[in-house]
């Protein structure tokens, strides 16, 4: 099933309980417009005790990604949605961000150790470590120990000399 299906198939089975506000823009506190797929309300807010309560929803082909395997479309998937959550949107403010289908029901996701996968999502959002490894010494890892950016032993390592290290927001 195709990005497009899952999205008729969950409006189709949610529509009863939810409206869906398509392509709702937003801005980025970085000043980025962005776009998100749907802003769903809510029909009956009655037990609700936020009255305004609404939710970003942005779908992805999970059977795609899943087939594809690679690490970097799910973990820019992650950041996309947190770049998302900093996101002002029009008539809705700031929201909290759904993915669908959920990232954690991908088996590409269940399968990947989940250090190693967190260690690729804190790169996507910036963050990275100051670690000290075995055979290299104090390193600056951003992804995973094989992206070094600089080691005691070797100084300025493949990491720090191809990437550019500028922070980008609000484009994935």
């Amino acid at each position: 099933m195709n990005e497009i299906q899952v999205i008729l198939e969950t409006i189709q089975q949610l529509s009863e309980d939810f409206t869906f506000d398509r392509h709702v823009k937003g801005k980025h506190f970085s000043g980025k417009q962005l776009q998100i797929d749907y802003v769903i309300k809510p029909k009956n807010i009655l037990k609700w005790k936020n009255k305004n309560i609404r939710f970003g929803l942005e779908f992805k082909d999970m059977p795609n990604l899943d087939q594809k395997g690679d690490t970097t479309d799910f973990t820019k998937w992650f950041a996309q949605c947190v770049d998302y959550s900093n996101t002002n949107w029009d008539n809705y403010g700031y929201i909290f961000i759904l993915t669908c289908p959920g990232i954690t029901s991908s088996k590409f996701v269940q399968a990947v150790d989940s250090e190693w996968m967190l260690k690729r999502i804190m790169g996507h959002l910036g963050i990275g470590e100051l670690t000290f490894l075995k055979n290299y010494g104090w390193s600056i890892i951003l992804h995973d120990e094989k992206h070094r950016l600089w080691s005691q032993k070797n100084g300025v390592e493949t990491g720090g000399k191809i990437w550019n290290l500028k922070r980008s927001f609000g484009r994935r």
